[in-house]
């Protein structure tokens, strides 16, 4: 569940955000929980922890601005700027910083930015897998690929290995909805590490693996509509 925050001193503003967010969450089925602000001190009084914030550039007090850069002194907030001034955008670029808004809001402007914003939070999702040794938490965007052992699967990530007490299959229920897909028999690939498909799957981490004849188209189009989703 994805935890959104509406900091803007205007409650019409913040009620037309809702609003929007209503139907674009109702069209692409995102689940979210919703919390509101009046002001940034507000927001730093109460001191909730937030995924996605839009926030208002313009407000009394402290400015979204000034918000922005004391939050980006730790913690991993999302931030969509909300302004009716867009020539005080400059300084409102920075790390998760995922867009800006002018009012009154552009519904596919604003959908274009959640659903990158719901893609990430994805992908820094941890994965706790049931090992031969014991659990395991991971992060999905460090799997690279699972390989079938018998029984087992062989989980090859960024910084390690682990053997997962789970055939493919049962991994393919669990994470096909996600970024991986079964490209062969033997093997579950996560889309997100693949730096270029063709008769086989080469890897970020420089790796090649096998793609089923039968899987080889399935694989193209899971792979570039993974790559449209991202880039929009």
């Amino acid at each position: 569940m994805v935890r959104v925050g509406i900091c803007d001193d205007e409650k019409t503003f913040r009620e037309q955000i809702k609003f929007t967010l209503e139907q674009i969450s109702r069209k692409n089925d995102l689940q979210y929980e919703l919390w509101e602000y009046e002001s940034g001190m507000d927001f730093l009084d109460r001191g909730e922890e937030i995924d996605l914030l839009f926030l208002d550039i313009e407000m009394e007090g402290i400015s979204g601005i000034q918000l922005k850069d004391y939050l980006q002194g730790g913690g991993d907030i999302r931030i969509i700027f909300v302004t009716s001034h867009m020539e005080g955008m400059p300084e409102a670029f920075g790390r998760n910083v995922y867009g800006f808004l002018e009012k009154p809001l552009e519904i596919d402007k604003m959908e274009k930015y959640l659903l990158r914003v719901w893609e990430d939070l994805q992908e820094e999702q941890v994965l706790v897998l049931k090992g031969v040794q014991g659990e395991i938490a991971v992060k999905e965007k460090d799997i690279f690929y699972f390989e079938s052992e018998k029984k087992y699967s062989r989980m090859v990530g960024r910084n390690e290995e682990f053997f997962c007490d789970m055939g493919l299959q049962q991994l393919e229920d669990m994470l096909g909805q996600k970024s991986f897909f079964r490209c062969h028999k033997s093997y579950l690939v996560n889309l997100g590490n693949i730096s270029d498909a063709n008769q086989s799957i080469r890897l970020k981490n420089g790796e090649s693996i096998p793609v089923s004849r039968r899987k080889a188209k399935e694989l193209k189009d899971a792979y570039l509509a993974y790559i449209i989703r991202r880039a929009r």
